[in-house]
């Protein structure tokens, strides 16, 4: 049997990965590409190609464009094709965190956004990945950045409890929460 909401959850992981991946490659440059991934229910893991540590700014910027593709409403293609048609109409840029084995790939696709050689479980419209929050960025060698990343419920409990530690500060410093800042400086 399936666990649905796990199966979604996923899929909200693995797919926001994709989304991620557009959207440091708009905002950081042509250079980033997948190093590698990991998806699991509570976060997701992208490592990207870069050169140096993200500012707070470019991890702003790369969220807030991972939200405009998600609002977008983007229809996701996944289809099979043949290995080397699908080099002649994409590239070897399909090949993000490495060569896919096979003569028939699984290609999924968004359209104007990514395109790449995927086996993994994905929605099908970047909508339903909900709200991405990028949650934490190292530089885990010389050209390797890491992204940490919830999206969907995994989202939304990561705002729950960050809410949670927020009110645990106003009553442990006895302040409003715009006031928090300000007192523990």
């Amino acid at each position: 049997m399936i666990d649905k909401d796990r199966r979604l959850q996923l899929a909200q992981h693995h797919t926001t990965a994709h989304i991620l991946n557009a959207a440091a490659r708009n905002v950081l440059g042509n250079h980033v590409n997948q190093a590698s991934a990991h998806k699991d229910i509570d976060k997701g893991r992208l490592d990207i190609t870069h050169f140096k540590s993200l500012s707070d700014e470019e991890v702003k910027q790369i969220e807030d464009e991972a939200n405009l593709i998600v609002k977008r409403g983007i229809t996701m293609k996944k289809r099979f094709m043949e290995r080397g048609k699908a080099e002649k109409e994409f590239g070897v840029g399909i090949y993000q965190g490495g060569v896919v084995p096979g003569k028939e790939l699984r290609i999924v696709e968004i359209p104007g956004v990514d395109v790449e050689a995927c086996g993994g479980t994905h929605l099908d419209n970047t909508r339903e990945a909900g709200e991405i929050r990028i949650i934490k960025t190292s530089k885990i060698s010389d050209s390797i950045v890491r992204i940490e990343y919830v999206s969907g419920k995994a989202a939304l409990q990561a705002d729950k409890g960050e809410q949670e530690e927020i009110m645990k500060l106003v009553q442990l410093l006895g302040v409003e929460k715009e006031m928090i800042p300000g007192r523990a400086q």
